[in-house]
């Protein structure tokens, strides 16, 4: 298996776009905003490759410790263009650092290198993927976020058969007619 990562490069509000670089410096996203980060530019995926799994890495801090218990699952995946969304997901990596942007920047994931969130994946969609941030309590909650970044692990394509048509020496020790 290989993985492929890139930070979200387009974000669908400029409120946001201290997310597109791991710099230290963040944005807030609170109770009944929708961040949709549209674009991930740097995702490499060989055609053919089998997506094997998807992570949302987020790097910040939340307004609580207990974020997601407080607002439920709220992370979700697009595979085309946010016609339409997967199930939500929370943080599987344990509870956030609290805080509203300084000190300390955890990182927290949601998925996994297996983990497909329920949709159907192939390298085009995976490479075109979108995120969505938002829950919609009113608890007060917010995330502080420094980056939101996208892993994709996926199996490459291995050829099943090699025609020769010719000669064909390898390391000057084999020759194939």
């Amino acid at each position: 298996m290989a993985t492929t990562t890139s930070i979200v490069t387009a974000v669908n509000n400029s409120i946001f776009d201290e997310w597109m670089t791991d710099d230290g410096t963040v944005d807030r996203l609170r109770d009944s905003q929708t961040a949709i980060c549209t674009a991930f530019g740097n995702l490499s995926i060989p055609a053919g490759a089998t997506i094997d799994g998807i992570e949302v890495d987020m790097e910040g801090q939340a307004s609580n410790t207990a974020h997601d218990a407080s607002v439920g699952d709220w992370i979700y995946v697009s595979n085309d263009g946010g016609s339409s969304w997967s199930t939500a997901r929370s943080v599987t990596t344990g509870t956030w650092s609290q805080g509203s942007g300084g000190g300390i920047h955890n990182v927290e994931t949601a998925g996994g290198a297996s983990e497909l969130w329920g949709e159907t994946w192939n390298a085009t969609t995976a490479a075109a993927i979108q995120v969505k941030l938002e829950w919609s309590t009113t608890n007060g909650d917010a995330v502080y976020l420094d980056y939101v970044l996208v892993r994709i692990t996926y199996t490459e394509v291995v050829p099943k058969s090699l025609t020769i048509n010719g000669l064909l020496t390898i390391n000057g020790q084999l020759t194939i007619k």
